[in-house]
């Protein structure tokens, strides 16, 4: 193991990522807020959505006086939802306890929502250059691939098995550096397909390389079923606006705004949700099927418009907004309800 962090630092230093937004002005706040937003997604796409949200909450104590609703609007199509309630939720806690600076103590983020191992170790290492390891879905291939790691690395004695090697690894100076340069080594030269090996720092220590046996590791685990599943969203319109609701605190877009969706759909099941809503059917068009796939769930979408009238109104309805249907602004809404509105232009 001796000099590989040096190996890895000095490759960063000269063809790692240096100018990724998080990165020009690094701090622990943006560090958090990055490490959040890349969890199980891609840098391409973090990218665009934390210039963003940076812009509209700068600070701890912005995003703390922030509302669900503008947290969700900002992360609209970014997906797992929960991370954006999480940041939300873990910016107050920080403004209460904290006194408003992101933690610099490992139990301290670790008690704070949407904050593992992980990301805890990232803001440690990134942001305060403190002497911890990550493990991520980038950084878990190196190791596998150097270390020919010979078991599914999502398996718990493995993960226990590679905490303990990553911790063996680290240098004791220059912690960001290192940390930085092997999740820019996963994600720029280790990658899942096509590896560029004769590129790697590492390919003279890579034992998968010096045994020709890239593409055997990291070693494959049993793949998870993923349902298929039906799904009717039905799209009240009227006067060139839709009908939209705000989910509740259950199901899988937990907070934003959607329309109404059912396992089936009949006359009677459309004269239900209409009847709710005080509105009069005028004609019923069904639009195009699309697939939309989730990490469980392949949802085979039937979407349903429904030109309606306002009947006769039974009272006020909590968390429903008409939206136009060609310009939705800034809405907390999902990538199924974007394709959705896709259909309409």
């Amino acid at each position: 193991m001796l000099n590989f962090s040096d190996d890895v630092i000095k490759w960063q230093l000269k063809y790692g990522r240096h100018d990724l937004p998080w990165q020009v002005s690094r701090t622990p706040y943006g560090v958090w807020v990055s490490e959040i937003m890349l969890q199980q997604t891609q840098v391409s796409t973090v990218t665009r959505y934390f210039t963003c949200f940076m812009a509209a909450f700068p600070d701890v104590a912005s995003l703390a006086r922030g509302t669900e609703e503008e947290v969700l609007s900002l992360w609209s199509g970014l997906g797992y939802y929960s991370r954006a309630r999480n940041l939300l939720q873990s910016a107050r806690i920080i403004s209460d306890v904290h006194g408003g600076f992101v933690p610099s103590e490992y139990d301290a983020l670790m008690s704070l929502p949407g904050i593992g191992r992980t990301t805890a170790g990232a803001i440690l290492a990134l942001a305060y250059k403190k002497k911890y390891s990550i493990l991520d879905g980038n950084v878990k291939r190196v190791l596998a691939r150097v270390f020919c790691v010979d078991r599914p690395t999502n398996a718990s004695s493995t993960m226990r098995d590679l905490w303990v090697l990553a911790d063996k690894l680290l240098p004791n100076k220059n912690i960001d550096t290192y940390t930085q340069g092997l999740m820019d080594l996963g994600a720029t030269v280790c990658v899942r397909g096509k590896p560029t090996c004769l590129s790697c720092p590492l390919k003279q220590r890579c034992q998968a390389q010096l045994e020709d046996a890239v593409g055997a590791y990291p070693v494959k685990s049993a793949r998870k079923k993923v349902a298929k599943k039906s799904i009717y969203m039905i799209v009240f319109v009227r006067n060139g606006a839709a009908l939209m609701v705000k989910n509740s605190g259950e199901g899988l877009w937990p907070g934003l705004l959607g329309f109404i969706d059912s396992d089936t759909f009949s006359d009677d099941i459309l004269k239900r949700f209409a009847d709710g809503f005080a509105l009069k059917v005028k004609s019923i068009a069904h639009l195009p099927n699309f697939r939309h796939r989730l990490t469980h769930i392949d949802y085979l979408v039937h979407p349903v418009r429904v030109d309606v009238s306002l009947g006769v109104s039974k009272g006020r309805h909590a968390g429903l907004k008409w939206v136009s249907l060609h310009n939705q602004g800034q809405l907390p809404i999902s990538v199924l309800v974007k394709k959705i509105f896709g259909l309409f232009s």
